[in-house]
């Protein structure tokens, strides 16, 4: 599928500047973070993970994944072109560092039916909320494009420990999460690529927006979404993304 209806806001500054949070952006000569998360060794039906199934507030039946097994769980959330595979490697490594992690297709995506709409997304991320919720102590959520969209739109009426938010729009395909994002109370870690053809510009708007800790990274490129984390720099967002769990999980 081709990202339809996706908003470019324009391109902001690459560098964004505040006294008060983390502000990141990479240079395009700096070295690569420690390879540790990309090179653990699995089994080779590791990404088939466990299937299981989730019930949305409105009787659809969702296909997901779940690997490894803790009291800190990340559900993994994917993009408008893409499906929940294309979490899967992270899904692993997650639960090779002793993670739990859930990946889930929206609704219209492979596992869950034929009809995809985007404003139902965040009931969709409900339903793998609630499966996840009773089981973990600390539950984080990483979101991708539509998916990091849904990610603000739950975590502003749901408690999470933290999202990461690769590629967020301000607005897609009927889902605007400019409101959703200043009430958000998680810590927040976001993901863009200074020249994503889609939303290049829309996480600096969102942090900018945003009243929660947070901090924002800005990676050289063109890469969308989870393309990123098998991009120039993707065992560095990986990295960070695991540090952030680290971080905020103890």
């Amino acid at each position: 599928m081709t990202l339809r209806n996706a908003v470019n806001l324009g391109m902001v500054a690459a560098i964004v500047t505040t006294a008060s949070f983390g502000v990141v952006h990479a240079s395009r000569n700096s070295p690569a973070a420690d390879a540790s998360a990309a090179s653990l060794s699995m089994p080779p039906d590791a990404a088939a993970g466990t299937p299981v199934q989730l019930r949305t507030a409105d009787g659809l039946t969702l296909g997901a994944h779940l690997y490894g097994g803790s009291d800190t769980g990340v559900i993994l959330a994917h993009q408008y072109n893409g499906d929940q595979t294309g979490w899967t490697d992270f899904a692993m490594i997650l639960a090779a560092h002793g993670y739990s992690a859930l990946t889930f297709d929206f609704r219209g995506f492979p596992e869950s039916g034929l009809i995809v709409h985007v404003p139902s997304s965040p009931v969709d991320l409900k339903a793998a909320y609630d499966f996840m919720r009773p089981r973990v102590k600390h539950l984080f959520i990483a979101g991708a494009s539509m998916g990091a969209d849904a990610s603000l739109a739950l975590a502003s009426q749901n408690p999470v420990t933290g999202l990461i938010l690769i590629s967020a729009p301000v607005e897609f395909g009927g889902l605007n999460v400019y409101d959703a994002d200043a009430k958000v109370k998680a810590p927040m870690l976001f993901v863009e690529s200074t020249d994503d053809p889609f939303v290049a510009g829309n996480s600096a708007i969102l942090y900018e927006h945003a009243t929660a800790e947070r901090s924002l990274k800005i990676y050289p490129g063109h890469e969308h979404g989870t393309e990123m984390l098998r991009g120039a720099h993707g065992v560095e967002l990986r990295n960070l993304m695991l540090r952030f769990i680290a971080d905020h999980s103890r």
